[in-house]
């Protein structure tokens, strides 16, 4: 009798870790409803990458109707699972209502876990005291965390901390490397600070 109930239980177990995978597939070949039953299974089973995405079909009218508040339901379920990108989500929402400090709240989760943009976002929010006290070093700190690992605009805003002394003392040798990373890659904002500041005399300073 215990062998029996046993099996189906295993069973039942690989069913449920599969319903995620087998929703991506039939997503990506634009099969929404099958996509939605096998999303809705892997959710059952505490998912949270399921919720995810099916607060994003509902966002865009994936197969169903569009639906922001089932749409924002199910991301806050996935962000409170512990979906990081659920937790983006969740801020930059929060961000475009003005909720700043429930914006704030999310993409601190989320930096203090390193995703690169959330670090960028915290920077910003103390920059300007949105959410939060506003606190100079503080988003030095989160600037910088976000520029050394690649973020552009991190380093465009990192370098004109540098230039302007806010948050730090002025130094205009980090502020010609940092900007001239965010250049390197194309971006005319960096370009132009490039020339206006006359960072190349300060490129190669000992």
């Amino acid at each position: 009798m215990l062998t029996k109930l046993f099996i189906p239980i295993i069973l039942c177990s690989y069913l449920f870790a599969g319903s995620y995978d087998n929703g991506i597939n039939f997503y990506t070949q634009t099969k929404y409803k099958k996509a939605m039953e096998s999303f809705l299974i892997a959710s059952e089973n505490e998912d949270n990458r399921a919720m995810l995405v099916i607060g994003i079909m509902y966002a865009n009218g994936d197969g169903v109707k569009k639906d922001q508040n089932k749409s924002f339901k199910w991301f806050e379920k996935s962000a409170n699972a512990g979906n990081e990108h659920a937790w983006i989500k969740l801020a930059n929402i929060y961000a475009s209502k003005e909720d700043y400090k429930k914006a704030f709240k999310w993409f601190q989760k989320a930096a203090n876990v390193g995703n690169i943009k959330a670090a960028y976002n915290l920077g910003y929010f103390y920059t300007g005291g949105l959410g939060v006290k506003m606190d100079l070093k503080e988003s030095l700190k989160w600037y910088e965390k976000a520029s050394i690992a690649g973020n552009i605009d991190a380093q465009i805003n990192l370098g004109f901390m540098y230039i302007s002394g806010h948050g730090t003392k002025k130094d205009y040798k980090k502020a010609a490397y940092w900007i001239k990373k965010a250049k390197d890659t194309g971006h005319p904002k960096a370009s132009i600070m490039w020339e206006q500041f006359k960072l190349y005399d300060y490129e190669n300073a000992k």
